[in-house]
């Protein structure tokens, strides 16, 4: 290499190489030690920094339940067995509250028992002029339960007879327009505790989940109150199963289904997850309000302000029955499974007739086309959770459910004896949250901000190093390239014999004429 200096070009090189190499094997470096401090940093003790905000996330989480209404435009033909025409109102906007308490920790197990009250209190600046005295126009709820849970029991029928001669159902509504405070956190309706007492005189026992208090609303008695108690995983044992239930009210397991598959409890509560979440993983969430787990699946990139997100979603076959999805088989309440897009939760709603859907019936085109007014809309309608892939933590997410009250005709009562065979939608809610500034801000300087500079600086020492390599191999190939060309003065090469032989220099030629006179003398 006498065409170039040796020494300064190899430590160009080397010094180039080890910038890059350095650049390659830091952020898998850095992710092991990311690792290793998530191990000590993430479970969850009763001494942990993070156990407060996951007590109470009010201060980093804002959190809202959202009401749509469906207000029924034709009440009295839908009475002669016309299609329901409804048109949604809302959202009726509630901050929501969720405290965890009572905890009790199994260290030796690495878990922790706690009951989340929730409560909410209606937004009036959100809702903006929407109120909670607006009125709409439903089914009469209560009396769609009564007669079916009544019918359901082997001595219904005469009840109803009696009700009827008694005159307890006698002008009794099929519709009724009601307040939302009434349709959601409860009114009187005293057909309910005449039932109970008819029940009380006969010496019949009141089927279970028939109201005798004479009260109905749809989250009546609910408002500061829990769904049950959680046993969830710390993540001291290790950071795979972490925030896993294991437990909901003392069951590893629920009651309501067919099989031990779709009676287990799987995943978490749909806010935290283990860290470094893959694209190919599948995440599970149990929700009481479905009495089921279900599964979310990866859907797209998301970014909330800089901080990128996974979001995951439920398939659209998610309430989808054979030959869609076997795996529902299970869910069939009963003999017959219902359409696609919907589930029956009335075993674990005491009986009352209730089918949850996704909102205007995603997903559920039999029962979309029953009603006039639907408009599903993926993006709108559907549950998702965005999920920060490194921590685990679900920055954004929204549940969305639909629910639907099931309504046959009943020949015993006038009302009801021409009323359609049909799901009837009520309301549909959003259960939302999403990190709020002081907790992105948090997040960011405890996680976000160093892997996001040991990234950049990453890229950066490996850009540095394959720009000093490439430069000095460029140098060396165009130094070699210079020194393969002809000195200056060598016009054409010497051993080509196709060329004359170069001119006789003056002095050589006055050397051979003096040779040549010394001959001839």
């Amino acid at each position: 290499m006498a065409f170039i200096s040796v020494v300064p070009v190899t430590i160009l090189l080397i010094v180039g190489t080890l910038i890059l190499v350095i650049g390659i094997i830091l952020n898998p470096v850095f992710v092991d030690i990311l690792e290793s401090e998530f191990k000590t940093l993430i479970p969850l003790t009763n001494h942990s920094t993070t156990l407060s905000t996951w007590k109470d996330p009010g201060d980093s989480v804002d959190m809202y339940m959202k009401f749509y209404f469906w207000d029924l435009q034709n009440p009295e033909e839908v009475a002669k067995g016309a299609k329901p025409s409804v048109v949604q109102k809302g959202p009726y906007i509630y901050q929501e509250v969720k405290i965890k308490q009572n905890l009790e920790w199994d260290t030796e197990n690495s878990k922790v028992t706690f009951r989340s009250p929730r409560s909410w209190i209606f937004n009036s600046t959100l809702s903006g002029k929407l109120t909670e005295n607006d009125t709409f126009t439903t089914i009469n709820v209560p009396l769609i339960a009564v007669v079916t849970l009544i019918d359901s029991v082997s001595v219904g029928e005469e009840i109803i007879q009696m009700a009827l001669k008694t005159g307890l159902l006698k002008n009794e509504p099929t519709f009724k327009r009601l307040t939302v405070h009434d349709l959601l956190w409860g009114y009187k309706d005293t057909m309910m505790t005449d039932i109970a007492a008819l029940l009380k005189i006969l010496k019949i026992k009141a089927p279970p989940g028939l109201p005798l208090d004479g009260n109905f609303g749809f989250f009546y008695k609910k408002n500061g109150t829990d769904d049950g108690l959680y046993t969830v995983k710390t993540g001291q044992d290790g950071l795979d199963q972490f925030m896993q239930i294991t437990e909901w009210n003392h069951n590893k397991s629920i009651p309501y289904w067919k099989t031990k598959y779709c009676n287990m409890i799987n995943g978490t509560d749909g806010t935290m997850y283990h860290p470094f979440i893959k694209k190919t993983d599948t995440l599970s969430i149990f929700s009481s309000d479905l009495c089921r787990s279900i599964d979310v699946v990866y859907e797209s990139m998301h970014y909330l302000e800089d901080v990128p997100q996974y979001r995951y979603k439920p398939p659209s076959t998610l309430f989808g029955y054979p030959p869609d999805n076997d795996n529902n088989a299970c869910y069939c309440v009963g003999q017959k499974c219902p359409h696609a897009g919907v589930l029956n939760i009335s075993a674990c709603q005491s009986g009352a007739p209730v089918f949850v859907s996704q909102p205007h019936f995603l997903n559920g085109d039999f029962y979309k086309d029953t009603v006039i007014g639907m408009s599903p809309n993926e993006s709108i309608h559907n549950t998702f959770i965005d999920v920060e892939p490194t921590t685990g933590i679900v920055m954004k997410g929204a549940k969305r459910l639909q629910m639907n009250l099931a309504i046959t005709p009943n020949p015993y009562i006038q009302e009801l004896n021409q009323i359609p065979d049909m799901l009837f939608p009520l309301l549909w809610l959003e259960e939302s949250a999403q990190i709020n500034d002081k907790g992105m801000k948090t997040f960011k300087d405890e996680f976000f901000n160093i892997q996001k500079t040991v990234t950049m600086v990453s890229f950066l020492l490996i850009a540095i190093g394959a720009v000093v390599d490439l430069f000095t191999i460029i140098y060396i190939i165009t130094k070699w390239r210079q020194s393969r060309k002809p000195k200056n003065g060598e016009k054409t090469p010497l051993l080509d014999g196709k060329q004359q032989p170069a001119a006789v220099r003056d002095e050589d030629k006055d050397w051979s004429n003096m040779m040549s006179n010394q001959q001839s003398t």
